[in-house]
């Protein structure tokens, strides 16, 4: 083969060879999923699993949320380019449903790394309160789906235990969410100020698509908590994000109130067929 023909054939591999070894990522030794793409369940599991490891032998390793080398992998970590496959209408509603519970899961594991409160100041303030953003965001995504599925399925289906246990036991879990985030507002000496700000700012957008979906007690529970928040808390920047959406939860819950104050419409029973031979003239 000619030097020159021998030459080409090589870069031509070069270029070809090299995307497919994009994909292959490292951290402090561990491999880790490909940045430069959307990530899936098994994804943030890889990504679990690297950083229990790094965790467990190296002081200070996890990602970053604005570092110069770990900001990239954190940043995708909560990106909502990663609800993109939750929400492809080219994969059956199902799976979508199982893959965003199985994310919602791993997002759980993943913050019980960043968040130590063992410690009097947070190590990883600003990168727990960003996953917990990130996890209510995908638990939105879950009610979406969830909501979508349910109104697939007959009326006798709505009705079976199962089904109805299951969709309990969702609203259950996500209230638990919801409280929590509202816990991590009042811990002012566990982190930083301007990371509490950002962190009400986020909390405050998210609300409402997931208010919507909890239970009357719940809904009940969470407006006093945030009018009390909304007036109380040492910050005033948080207590101006509460007030801001304070107002749109309120008229969420009047609206939920309303419809649920009219009357059933009643279901008419169609006509008996008359069998009857008829009068004779």
């Amino acid at each position: 083969m000619p030097p020159r023909l021998f030459n080409c054939l090589i870069l031509v591999l070069l270029i070809a060879w090299r995307p497919l070894c994009a994909a292959e990522l490292f951290y402090l030794g561990q491999p880790i999923p490909d940045i430069q793409r959307p990530w899936h369940s098994t994804d943030y599991q890889r990504l679990v699993e690297a950083l229990k490891a790094l965790d467990s032998s190296q002081a200070d390793a996890l990602p970053r949320r604005s570092g110069e080398f770990t900001g990239p992998i954190y940043q995708r970590l909560i990106s909502e380019a990663n609800f993109r496959p939750q929400l492809s209408i080219y994969t059956p509603l199902d799976a979508r449903q199982n893959e965003a519970r199985e994310v919602l899961f791993q997002l759980k594991e993943l913050m019980r790394l960043y968040f130590d409160f063992r410690a009097p100041v947070q190590p990883y303030g600003v990168e727990a309160l960003g996953l917990m953003s990130h996890s209510l965001r995908q638990q939105a995504v879950l009610f979406s789906l969830t909501s979508e599925f349910w109104g697939t399925l007959s009326p006798a289906e709505q009705r079976n235990p199962m089904r109805l246990q299951g969709l309990l036991e969702t609203k259950a879990a996500a209230a638990m969410l919801v409280s929590s985030a509202l816990d991590y507002l009042a811990l002012t000496t566990q982190f930083d100020r301007q990371d509490l700000l950002l962190y009400g700012a986020e909390l405050s957008q998210q609300l409402p698509a997931l208010f919507v979906h909890l239970g009357d007690a719940v809904r009940v529970e969470l407006l006093a908590r945030i009018a009390a928040l909304a007036t109380q808390h040492p910050y005033a920047e948080v207590q101006t994000s509460l007030q801001q959406v304070l107002p749109v939860l309120t008229a969420i819950e009047a609206d939920i109130q309303g419809q649920l104050a009219q009357p059933q419409a009643q279901v008419q029973k169609p006509a008996a067929l008359d069998l009857s031979l008829p009068s004779a003239q």
